[in-house]
């Protein structure tokens, strides 16, 4: 059996540590490359949800952008949640939108929460971050599951999936991602007192 000898066993660590820094370098510079493209993505993908929780249609990248500057103002709440005032048509209020998280099963769910202007009812609901089992908890990005929070007042209540509960305060569960469906209404619920001084 041959020995390796110390030249030999230099030139492979010299190698390994020349492919590490190759690597490192090139994931790096991806990095850097696309920082920009990254965060202007989210900054878009924020936009869109801000709107859908405000029950606006979506638009184009270009009127979306021009609706963010002369429609939204951001700004940090008392209690230190972040809410974006979508003003209306008059200049007045036509909903306020919050940022909500809570437990899901695989992690947080983040979303928004959009309220009308008197902070009544509820305008929509969009998410931002959840990492649920598709098919199952990921169903909450599904159009039926959003919608039906718009018009309806809270503090929400599970029923079943299917149930289709004109009640104010009921929201169909999905079935089969129970945590998720809880997480989903203590998202929305834990925003109501900021909308409403602590309803």
């Amino acid at each position: 059996m041959k020995k390796t000898g110390r030249s030999e066993w230099l030139a492979t660590m010299l190698f390994m540590t020349a492919v590490t820094a190759v690597c490192i370098g090139a994931v790096a510079g991806l990095h850097l490359a696309t920082a920009n493209v990254v965060a202007a993505n989210e900054s878009l993908f924020l936009r869109k949800a801000v709107r859908a929780a405000a029950g606006l249609p979506a638009t184009g990248a270009s009127e979306l952008n021009r609706w963010w500057a002369g429609d939204v103002e951001r700004e940090v709440l008392q209690s230190g949640r972040v809410a974006y005032r979508v003003r209306g048509g008059t200049g007045g209020s036509a909903a306020v939108v919050l940022e909500a998280e809570a437990a899901g099963l695989w992690g947080r769910v983040r979303g928004l929460v959009g309220f009308s202007g008197d902070g009544k009812t509820l305008t929509g609901v969009a998410f931002t971050e959840q990492n649920e089992t598709p098919g199952l908890g990921a169903r909450i990005e599904e159009a039926w599951f959003v919608g039906q929070f718009r018009g309806k007042t809270g503090p929400f209540s599970l029923v079943p999936e299917g149930t289709g509960s004109a009640a104010p305060t009921e929201i169909d569960a999905i079935t089969g991602a129970t945590i998720t469906s809880s997480a989903v209404r203590d998202l929305v619920n834990g925003a109501i007192p900021d909308i409403r001084g602590g309803e």
